[in-house]
């Protein structure tokens, strides 16, 4: 009993002692490659910090990424000679594309990056790394030797190809040889070749330029006419062969087809056959240009169709180097004979105002006139008359009635229009059948005689 009221005390008085409060760890204190940027011989550095979010950890992953960027940042990136990127600024412009490669090539052999040290407060979470600029170089020379094989293995594949004829398995595989590099088109990069030492930038562009030179592009006619609107008699046969001198047929090879100058409808394949041929047609002309240009010339983005990725390769292919063929088409203007009939309350006018009216307003289009039926493409056929209609207050009215007819050189109608009671109002008939007149040609020049355009020019 005595031991059970002991320990009861003993329970008391330590409840009733006073309690203490639990130490605060203060932060370590600020190292010294935190307030100055430290510097190591032999080693990139890099110095990452953020602001802490609200209890989370995406600090940790930011500040090492930032420290990464500043490592990557001090790496001297230089464009060397003999370099495909020095080849391409020497001889064109040069696209910022391709300087990101470079900038790529600065890390893409980045391994053994090591943390030193990391330090944190309740607002800023820092982190220091560094890497070895031996192993650096040790790494990207071991990563470029084994792109360059890549690389040369291609390229002898484009080149057993290229002597085979089939010119998209060589293009196909001259850009796997340039892509396989393409984070060290800054670095010369050497290989041996039939026992010397060769810059392999400078091989593959000479490669894919000579191939390019090397493709002939032959069409059946260089001088055609046709009218406005109107189809190319002549079937455009276009051969494509390599090399260009006793060559044999390009199979499925594309053609880019089109105007450099005028306009008009293409229609037929141009990937080539079996025959390295293929055939269009220009099923309408519908530019108004006295000469118009068809450019025949290899699809670049074409010989790409199944890998877009890789578009940029096609910029190392010097324009010059590609074939191109011309057609020129000599185009002459449609030549109309209008008729007409125009009358006022039955009697025929002095003044033609709707014929006159078209004929302005065609010519601006290009359209010719011929006093003469024969020989036209069209026959314009306009005819009119007034007819009275009310008086009031003193006010008289006048209706007029119009029909237009375009005939073609076969006689087949191609277009017909109705203008019905169209109001003149004036003092008197007279006056009020000139108004009608004058509101009718505004209708012509604003509304027909466009849809009749349309016709004459196939659009």
């Amino acid at each position: 009993m005595k031991k059970l009221s002991y320990l009861i005390l003993v329970l008391m008085l330590a409840s009733c002692a006073p309690k203490t409060k639990p130490e605060v760890q203060q932060p370590a204190p600020r190292p010294s490659w935190v307030q100055q940027r430290p510097i190591e011989p032999g080693y990139y550095t890099g110095i990452g910090v953020v602001r802490k979010n609200n209890g989370g950890f995406d600090h940790l992953e930011q500040a090492k990424k930032n420290a990464f960027n500043d490592l990557v940042s001090q790496i001297q990136v230089t464009v060397q000679a003999n370099s495909i990127q020095s080849q391409l600024e020497r001889n064109r412009e040069f696209s910022d594309e391709f300087r990101s490669f470079t900038r790529l090539s600065s890390n893409v052999a980045i391994e053994d990056y090591e943390l030193v040290d990391s330090w944190q407060n309740e607002t800023e979470y820092w982190v220091y790394y560094r890497l070895s600029i031996a192993s650096f170089r040790e790494q990207k020379e071991r990563r470029m030797r084994v792109a360059i094989d890549q690389s040369v293995d291609a390229m002898g594949r484009a080149k057993r190809a290229e002597q085979a004829g089939n010119l998209m398995e060589a293009y196909d595989f001259y850009f796997r040889a340039l892509e396989a590099v393409k984070a060290y088109v800054g670095e010369p990069l050497r290989y041996e070749n039939a026992g010397s030492q060769q810059f392999l930038g400078n091989d593959l562009l000479t490669a894919i330029n000579q191939l390019s030179r090397n493709i002939a592009i032959r069409v059946n006619v260089s001088n055609v006419k046709t009218r406005v609107g109107m189809a190319l008699a002549e079937e455009l046969v276009i051969s494509v062969a390599y090399p260009r001198v006793n060559g044999k047929p390009a199979a499925n090879f594309p053609l880019k087809i089109h105007f450099t100058q005028g306009a008009g409808t293409i229609i037929g394949n141009t990937v080539t056959d079996e025959n390295g041929l293929c055939r269009i047609r220009i099923a309408n002309i519908t530019a108004r240009d006295a000469l118009q240009e068809l450019l025949i010339e290899p699809d670049l983005e074409g010989l790409l169709a199944n890998d877009r990725s890789r578009q940029l390769w096609l910029k190392v292919i010097d324009p010059q180097s590609l074939p191109r063929e011309k057609v020129i088409i000599e185009v002459s203007r449609p030549v109309l004979h209008v008729l007409g009939n125009e009358q006022q309350f039955g009697n025929k006018r002095q003044v033609e105002v709707l014929q006159g009216a078209a004929k302005q307003r065609l010519s601006k289009e290009g359209i010719r006139f011929s006093e003469r039926s024969e020989a036209v493409d069209y026959r314009l056929i306009i005819e009119s008359n007034t007819r009275q209609g009310s008086v009031a207050n003193g006010m008289y009215t006048a209706l007029l009635d119009v029909k237009i007819v375009l005939i073609d050189a076969q006689g087949n109608e191609k277009y017909a229009q109705t203008l019905s009671g169209i109001r003149g109002v004036q003092l008197d008939y007279p006056r009020a059948a000139e108004a009608a007149y004058r509101r009718a040609a505004e209708d012509l020049e604003l509304s027909v005689i466009p849809k009749m355009l349309n016709v004459i020019y196939n659009l």
